[in-house]
């Protein structure tokens, strides 16, 4: 039994199918955003964070949200005396959703509070948030996933680290976000600005309701 119309209309389901997925959440690390020290750091000695020749890259080197260090790693990063202060840029806004952070697993030096501040492309606040992260596990260090409420539109993000101890030694961050859609406003040629390319799922759920039922009533 053969349904041409239903059949002539599967490779466009796939497609949509396709559309929805490319909204999928993104790992942000090392692979398509870059980190910096700030000026507003006040550590006074930075211990072995670049021994190596590693560099404060390894900050967000982690390849997946779900993988694990130990600590004696040189990617752990290690800052004693004071403060330190993490300028990140995303290249592009992102709706931001999970801080994924892999913290030290022991109370003398691991980080106790971070300050987070969200601006825009262009520099504009949108956010802001104080996190104070768990103890890291051990012997293996897996991150804690930390829920980010509603920083839309984020591509710079300000991050102050402190420890009661005046001890900074954590391993990773890393986020995970979506693009932000008001990217159409730079590029609305996008397939993601026009809504006939990419129906919301209850929309493409009727729609694959609609062709298949049209197939059924054209065999019959």
């Amino acid at each position: 039994m053969q349904y041409p119309l239903a059949r002539s209309f599967f490779p466009l389901l796939l497609g949509l199918f396709a559309a929805q997925a490319s909204a999928a959440p993104i790992y942000l690390n090392v692979d398509n955003i870059t980190v910096a020290i700030g000026g507003n750091s006040t550590y006074t000695t930075s211990r072995n964070t670049f021994d190596n020749g590693q560099t404060i890259n390894k900050v967000i080197d982690a390849p997946s949200a779900d993988a694990s260090e130990v600590h004696n790693q040189t990617t752990h990063n290690w800052f004693s005396g004071g403060s330190l202060e993490l300028l990140f840029d995303f290249q592009q806004q992102y709706d931001l959703t999970t801080l994924h952070f892999w913290n030290y697993n022991g109370e003398a030096y691991d980080v106790d509070d971070i300050q987070f501040t969200f601006f825009d492309g262009s520099n504009t606040q949108v956010g802001s948030r104080s996190v104070s992260p768990a103890l890291g596990s051990t012997p293996n260090i897996f991150a804690e996933d930390i829920v980010l409420v509603a920083p839309l539109n984020v591509r710079y993000v300000t991050a102050v680290l402190t420890g009661s101890n005046g001890e900074i030694d954590f391993q990773n961050m890393g986020f995970t976000a979506s693009l932000s859609t008001d990217r159409c406003d730079i590029n609305p040629n996008d397939p993601v600005c026009n809504p006939t390319d990419a129906p919301a799922p209850g929309t493409l759920l009727l729609l694959i309701t609609g062709l298949l039922g049209a197939g059924l009533r054209i065999r019959t």
